[in-house]
């Protein structure tokens, strides 16, 4: 098995065509096809099945795809490591977040950083997602760390910080002159909320779940970011259970904090890294700040 078959595999993969493979490999096709025939050979398996001019992968390439990721992703991260070294050149930390952070947590943590002489060097590759596609980008290995809500049994995660979640309501809404709300008090209010898919989501079903409501949210919008949702706020339709974002500074939302005896209006961030994965001494150096200065107890 060699580096030039994985790299075959991955980039067919993804692409699922013979012909467009191989141009973005710069081979030729009998070339590519030959590579992936000795590579099914060894591993005793077909890897891709191909009807007419449509190519899929079998049961056993979904299988072995993020594997192969990960390892060239690894190779990767080696070569970069391994050149730093060589010629001190800048060194290259990808860092992965959620929007809800993006204005005020990420900041500070990069300021401090580079408030550090033996980080001169240092610079960011940033990605912005959601949590879930944070943690698989972590997964797959295009990120060398993480912050997030979710956890897995690949990665590390240590608790950094409590989000709290606050009520976004419109200007003029009968509670937007309170100091502060209670669940009973917006419970039956149309709601803007985040898909299933957001962590957000699941937050908010757990709180109306916590307080024995046999209400469900209200939902009247369903969206995918924390932005969208404040619009329909913003133009009087709804209400919505969100954390601060800096689209909250509108003149035409009022951000009320929650009263929450039982601590469920807020949402726990991890910061995260790959198990048995090597790190360059740059991300191990970014890896114990935070973890020495934001660690919380869980």
């Amino acid at each position: 098995m060699t580096l030039s078959q994985l790299q075959y595999f991955q980039t067919l993969a993804h692409v699922l065509h013979y012909t467009r493979a191989a141009e973005a490999l710069h081979i030729a096709q009998p070339s590519l096809s030959y590579a992936i025939g000795e590579l099914e050979k060894e591993l005793n398996v077909k890897l891709f099945v191909k009807e007419d001019r449509r190519v899929s992968l079998t049961m056993y390439g979904e299988q072995f795809l993020p594997y192969v990721e990960t390892a060239l992703a690894t190779l990767s991260d080696g070569t970069q490591a391994v050149r730093q070294m060589a010629d001190a050149a800048y060194q290259v930390v990808k860092m992965g977040y959620f929007h809800s952070i993006s204005a005020s947590f990420i900041p500070k943590v990069v300021e401090a950083l580079y408030g550090m002489e033996e980080n001169k060097k240092l610079r960011f590759q940033f990605s912005e997602a959601s949590s879930a596609d944070t943690l698989r980008l972590l997964k797959s290995g295009s990120l060398d760390l993480a912050f997030c809500m979710h956890r897995d049994e690949w990665v590390e995660s240590v608790p950094v910080m409590q989000q709290r979640l606050y009520l976004a309501v419109p200007q003029g809404h009968r509670l937007a002159g309170y100091s502060e709300v209670s669940f009973e008090d917006f419970a039956d209010e149309p709601m803007a909320m985040l898909d299933q898919a957001s962590s957000l989501r699941t937050t908010v079903d757990r709180i109306f779940l916590h307080y024995g409501s046999k209400r469900s949210p209200n939902a009247v919008f369903v969206v995918h970011e924390c932005n969208a949702a404040l619009q329909y706020v913003s133009l009087g339709f709804c209400v919505s259970i969100l954390p601060k974002v800096p689209a909250m500074s509108n003149d035409k939302v009022v951000v009320l904090p929650i009263r929450d005896p039982d601590g469920e209006f807020s949402r726990t961030v991890y910061f995260s890294w790959l198990r048995n994965r090597p790190l360059s001494p740059a991300v191990k150096r970014v890896r114990s700040y935070v973890v020495e200065h934001y660690r919380l107890t869980e």
